[in-house]
């Protein structure tokens, strides 16, 4: 029975560990946001936001912003006067993450019966990664004023597959956009 607990224990921080996205808001208090209708993306002289080197991926992220905002009754501006601008921007740093100590856990079945072991080592772990940041910010057409801002930080991973690249754009960018307007969060 311990076993078994321990093997859940460690099993449920492994998965909380690797769900990976972390999202966050940061927002105009007092604005109010049932004003807004209807959207456009920010226009910018220079590629100053979205991915300059990288086309695919810039289409990817527009067209989960595009979709999302559609799902939640947006519409995109017919004129050139919609109620608010949406842009993006997109980081990747390296990070370097450290483990003082680690542990595993081994169960078995033999002729002498059932059998299990822990270890423990206590060596520094050192490991490097790439974490993304994707920005995405609603700005005020009349004071072109920015009101709100969600934020998405996670470990990038590698895909060579299109279509897993584009499953981890949809899903980042609808758990950001789920807390737009503050105050109301989405299904």
């Amino acid at each position: 029975m311990t076993i078994r607990y321990l093997i859940l224990v460690i099993l449920l921080v492994f998965i909380h560990g690797c769900s990976g996205i972390r999202v966050s808001q940061d927002y105009e208090q007092g604005y109010d946001f049932t004003k807004l209708k209807t959207w456009a993306w920010k226009p910018v002289t220079n590629d100053s936001y979205g991915v300059v080197d990288n086309e695919l991926l810039d289409n990817r992220i527009r067209t989960a912003i595009t979709r999302t905002f559609n799902e939640k009754g947006y519409a995109s501006a017919a004129d050139d006067r919609p109620d608010f601008y949406v842009s993006y921007h997109l980081t990747v740093k390296q990070r370097i993450a450290t483990r003082n100590v680690s542990s595993s856990v081994g169960i078995g079945y033999g002729r002498a019966g059932r059998y299990g072991g822990i270890g423990i080592g206590t060596g520094t772990e050192v490991e490097s990664y790439d974490e993304g940041t994707l920005l995405i910010d609603v700005t005020d057409v009349a004071d072109n004023r920015l009101v709100w801002r969600g934020i998405s930080t996670q470990a990038v991973t590698k895909h060579t597959d299109p279509q897993a690249s584009t499953q981890v754009v949809d899903e980042t960018v609808a758990k950001i956009l789920q807390q737009f307007p503050p105050g109301q969060v989405s299904k």
